[in-house]
């Protein structure tokens, strides 16, 4: 089967007959394919904002945009583009009222409790923010320890087959989201753990939805029937509630496993807003919290967790804060290091701007890179989130590649 890219080989398909009506503009999709994606398929589109202005194609191409950036590190343009899409983000004002008896509890009061009553617990992530795929990471081990053995993830693609005998992700293979490096190391993670990684996208894009729980079924519980499993899945794909057509909806009914979904991407965490995140999303019913951890939302007159999108309940993560200028706290994870790069290292070893990623030695630079970042020429100086140990650095400026070996410690 040829390559598909999932939900953005979705969003291009489904644009086939506008493109015929636009003889001569490409949908963004197909210009970056062109480039290989990543770093040099967004050097490709940036700056071409007036060429999609007033098209059809106008809002993919921002919010294509809003994906390849948060793939290299920019946050802060992958939210930009985001709202320049259109994306739709949370109104606060609207959902306040159904917060007056809401507090907040830490989930790591009720973790425990719903990994050991459920046998299918589904997140959700927005696509343009890996935070949330680092919060998965810290899923993993405890899942694990009471019998979770499966991790389904939407972007894995079924060419990759031999994923789980390699132990790593590959670049434009394994998937299209998990080339972004915390997704990327998330698999990885799960792999060297023991998890067996699970593809389940469906291809009839007619029968999406239905088509993503038959093969949750087919793949997992077809081959274990006693299977507990945990899986990552876009936005609101995993609502399982009467009435919406989607994937949790028809897993639950085909299955007769009513799985835990929590939605930990309603509340998109902003670094940028002005205010606290988590007192805005909580609009100013819940104090300021000291808390550095994720928060569930508890209905205290309805003894009951509160979701207005379809899930059994709702997360929000600790609003972001950056350790250094491009360095948020969610990527320091499993005992990661700061790695510094400056101009003086930049000039020896690479261009005046452009991306760098940080390969495994081990791996090589077909697997996905454990970091990397796009930075311009007038930084002096920034930093990647590696592991200790030695690293390929691959400088590229969108023509050429230069490379150096280093050693973490």
């Amino acid at each position: 089967m040829k390559k598909i890219y999932f939900l953005v080989l979705l969003v291009a398909l489904s644009f086939q007959s506008a493109m015929a009506q636009n003889d001569n503009l490409k949908h963004p999709f197909e210009i970056a394919k062109e480039e290989g994606f990543g770093y040099r398929g967004l050097k490709k589109l940036i700056g071409m904002d007036s060429v999609y202005a007033g098209t059809f194609f106008e809002s993919s191409y921002h919010d294509f945009l809003s994906v390849l950036y948060s793939q290299v590190g920019r946050y802060k343009e992958a939210r930009h583009e985001a709202e320049a899409a259109g994306t739709m983000f949370v109104n606060h004002k609207r959902f306040a009222h159904n917060y007056k008896n809401a507090i907040a509890i830490p989930l790591s009061k009720v973790m425990d409790s719903i990994i050991e009553n459920n046998r299918v617990i589904m997140l959700n992530e927005m696509h343009i923010n890996p935070h949330s795929r680092a919060f998965v990471i810290s899923w993993l081990e405890k899942c694990y320890e009471n019998g979770y053995r499966y991790l389904a993830a939407e972007t894995l693609s079924e060419q990759d087959s031999l994923l789980n005998e390699r132990r790593t992700p590959l670049l434009r293979t394994t998937g299209f989201y998990s080339d972004e490096p915390v997704f990327g190391d998330l698999l990885r993670i799960a792999l060297n753990m023991g998890y067996t990684l699970v593809p389940y996208e469906s291809y009839d894009f007619n029968k999406r939805e239905e088509g993503q729980a038959d093969n949750l079924i087919n793949n997992i519980l077809g081959n274990d029937p006693e299977a507990k499993f945990l899986l990552l899945g876009g936005m609101g794909h995993i609502t399982d509630r009467n009435g919406w057509n989607t994937m949790g909806r028809y897993f639950k009914e085909k299955s007769g496993i009513d799985p835990f979904t929590m939605d930990c991407a309603l509340y998109f965490d902003d670094p940028y807003w002005e205010a606290d995140s988590l007192q805005a999303i909580y609009f100013d019913l819940i104090d300021a919290m000291p808390l550095r951890e994720p928060v569930i939302i508890y209905d205290t007159a309805k003894h009951i967790y509160i979701n207005f999108t379809g899930m059994d309940a709702t997360c929000c993560l600790p609003c972001t804060r950056f350790i250094e200028d491009n360095i948020p706290d969610w990527k320091l994870y499993n005992g990661k290091v700061l790695y510094t790069i400056n101009r003086r290292f930049i000039k020896k070893n690479g261009f005046s701007e452009g991306c760098v990623s940080a390969f495994l030695k081990s791996e090589g630079e077909q697997c996905v890179p454990v970091d990397q970042y796009m930075y311009g020429k007038d930084e002096s100086e920034f930093k990647l989130a590696l592991y200790k140990g030695e690293y390929l650095l691959r400088f590229d400026d969108g023509k050429e590649y230069r490379y150096v070996t280093v050693t973490v410690k």
